[in-house]
This record gives C-alpha cells, structure tokens and sequence, in this order.
C-alpha cells in the first residue's frame, strides 16, 4: 500500500528547492554585470555626481548673492542710521551751544537788571531821606512849603468826567469801581477817617425788614449820647496837632458813609502830623484808616434837608447826614487850654494795638465793649425777669 501522505511531503520539499534554485540563478543574473556595462553605470554615475555638484554650486552661489545683497542693505541702512545719528549730536550741540549762549546772555542780562534794580535802590533810599528831611523841616516849620512828592494828585479814571458824589462828599458807594473819575490829593487840610465811629443803632437799623424787634429798645437818643463820649474822646487827640476847624461824624445808614469820621485842620501842617502819628493805629478795637481828601464845601456835602428833618430819603440818603456837635470846637480848645495845666487819664479806645477785652464783660459767651451795650444788655435781663415774674 503506497504511502501517500510522504508523497506529498515530498512534492512539497521537491517544489520549495525548485524555487530556491530559480531566485538563486535570478539573483546570479542580477548580480553579474558586464564590463561595458559597468563602465556606462559609472558614467552615469559620475554624470549624475556633475549635475548634483553644479545644483549645489548654483544653489550655494544663489544664498551667497542673497546674503551679500541682504549685507549690503544692512550696510547701507547701518550707515544712513550713523548719518542720521551724527546729524542729532551735530543738532544736539548746536542746541547746547544755543542754550549756554542763551544763559550767558540771561546771566549778563540778569547781572544788569541787578545792578540796574541797586542803583534804583540806592537813588530811591536817597530820594526818601531827602523826602523824610525836607518832611521833618516842613512839619518842624523849617520850611513853609511841603514836600513836591505830596503835592500830587491821584485819579483813577483820568479820561472819564468827575464823580459829583466823590467830589462833593470824597465818598462814592461804589468805590474806585465808579465809572467816572476821582480825584485823591496828595495832602490837604481835611482828613477822613471810614468808619471810624460805630453803634449798634447805626449798625442794625436797616438789618433785616422782618427781624423788627431788633431795636425797640434803643432810640437816637442812644446813639446821640454815644456820640458824645465818642466826640469828647476823639477831639482832644486830633487837637494834639493843631487847630481843628471842623469835625463831622456822619450817621448815615449807608456803607460807604457811615460813621465816617471828617477832621478839619486850619493848616496842612497839622493835617500831615496827624496822618503820620494817626494812620494804621487802633481805636475802639478798630484799626484807624486815614486819608487826605478835598471837599468843594462843607454845605455842598452835608444834605440840607437833614435840620429840617425833610429829606426823603432819611439816613439812606448819599449827603452827609451828620451828628450835632455837643460843643463848639473853639469853645472846646479854650477849655482845653485851660486844662493843659491838670493830668487827665487816657482813655482805654486809644491804643497802638488791638485791645483785648475783659473777663468781667463776659457774659453768656458775650463781650460788651462799651457801657451803652452793658446797660442795654442789663435792661434786657431785667425786662425778661420781669416778664417771667408777670407770667407767675
């Protein structure tokens, strides 16, 4: 019996070596190349070997030129960048030039204006001691004239027409921002003094139309008998300098106008040692503000209404309505004359300083610096103790 599975192992094996033998002969006719065919692939080869080298030449001959072009526009660039830099510093000192020459010239010119400004100085220290000289000689009575820089004449708005208030009363309720034009004299024989003379009944007697208990208790009498301590306190030191013509304390309920004080003198001289001694000092706790004016007429400022009590405008009136003197000033300066002989106290308004108030007019955190405020602020405790011993 033939075994027929060892056939077939062995047309396996029979096949298998039969294509073994096929690749090798195939491999042998693929590997055997004839000379001249060896020598043509070598050709080839080096043919091929050519044309790479020629593209790599090229390619590297390409990237060279790039990179010499990109060299040269960085060179370029480099040196327009150091042009443009040397054109700044070249501007840069030029502008410093320009500067420190520009500081020379400030520094001379500053040197100058120094030099300029001392002598200006030292002319005008000269010009005010000569001035202070011949202003001591003329108050002395040296000289009879005073000095040239006195006789002036101030004016606010030269080319407009004259304030007919100011040049009447030398008061405008508007001030120096009037539309017309004042006047102020160097010196003169009249002196004012705004505002110097104040009370409560001139203060508060127009305050506030619905506030109208306010001055029930106070009448002009009031007023008046303060102005009379106010009058007899005030004369005998303006009187220190000279003769006083006139002296007019006006009650006008006006801002501009009230308690504005006008003081006479029968000659400049003694206008001028007045301001000088006078001005900037304290009085009643108020600092004193002089000045020189001139009036065309005591009756042309005073209104003529007010003797008669028939101005229509009352106090609120722009004249002068003015207190009664208590006493005739030459009547005044001979019973002064007739006291020189005997010391008489100071009186505590008059003082260089502001005066500070006692402790014993302090009451209810309140200061009460004159005797009519202290008698009224009395009258007022006794008229609500009264009232709450009526209401028991």
């Amino acid at each position: 019996m033939i075994n027929h599975k060892s056939h077939k192992e062995w047309r396996r094996i029979a096949k298998k070596e039969r294509r073994r033998r096929i690749r090798t002969l195939n491999a042998k006719k693929r590997d055997y190349i004839s000379p001249r065919e060896y020598e043509k692939w070598c050709k080839d080869q080096e043919s091929l070997e050519l044309i790479e080298l020629e593209q790599i030449e090229k390619s590297n001959q390409e990237e060279n030129d790039k990179w010499l072009k990109a060299e040269q526009v960085a060179l370029e660039q480099w040196k327009k960048i150091q042009l443009k830099n040397e054109l700044l510093l070249q501007e840069k000192l030029k502008q410093q030039a320009k500067l420190k020459l520009e500081w020379e010239m400030e520094k001379e010119k500053r040197a100058r204006e120094a030099e300029r400004l001392k002598e200006i100085e030292e002319e005008n220290r000269k010009r005010q001691e000569i001035f202070m000289s011949n202003l001591n000689n003329f108050l002395n009575g040296d000289t009879i004239e005073p000095p040239k820089e006195l006789l002036i004449l101030y004016e606010t708005k030269p080319n407009s027409e004259p304030c007919p208030f100011f040049t009447k009363t030398a008061c405008c309720r508007f001030g120096d921002e009037c539309s017309r034009n004042h006047k102020y004299p160097g010196i003169s024989k009249i002196l004012l003094a705004a505002n110097m003379f104040g009370h409560f009944g001139l203060e508060n007697a127009n305050f506030n139309e619905y506030d109208t208990d306010i001055m029930l208790e106070y009448e002009d009498s009031d007023t008046y008998k303060e102005f009379k301590d106010f009058f007899f306190d005030i004369l005998p030191e303006f009187q220190k300098f000279g003769k006083v013509v006139e002296l007019k304390v006006c009650n006008n309920y006006e801002k501009h106008l009230r308690g504005n004080t006008y003081v006479e003198y029968a000659d400049v001289r003694s206008a001028v040692q007045a301001y000088r001694t006078l001005h900037s000092r304290w009085y009643g706790g108020k600092q004193l503000s002089l000045q020189f004016c001139e009036m065309t007429s005591w009756n042309n400022a005073i209104c003529g209404l007010q003797s008669s009590k028939r101005c229509p405008k009352g106090r609120a009136c722009n004249f002068l309505h003015v207190f009664k003197n208590p006493v005739k000033l030459l009547l005044e300066e001979k019973r002064n004359s007739e006291r020189q002989g005997r010391t008489t106290s100071r009186s505590w308004r008059w003082s260089e300083s502001p005066e500070r108030q006692s402790s014993r007019y302090k009451d209810n955190e309140r200061y009460f610096s004159t005797d009519q405020d202290r008698r009224r602020h009395r009258h007022r405790s006794h008229r609500s103790k009264s009232s709450r011993n009526n209401e028991r």
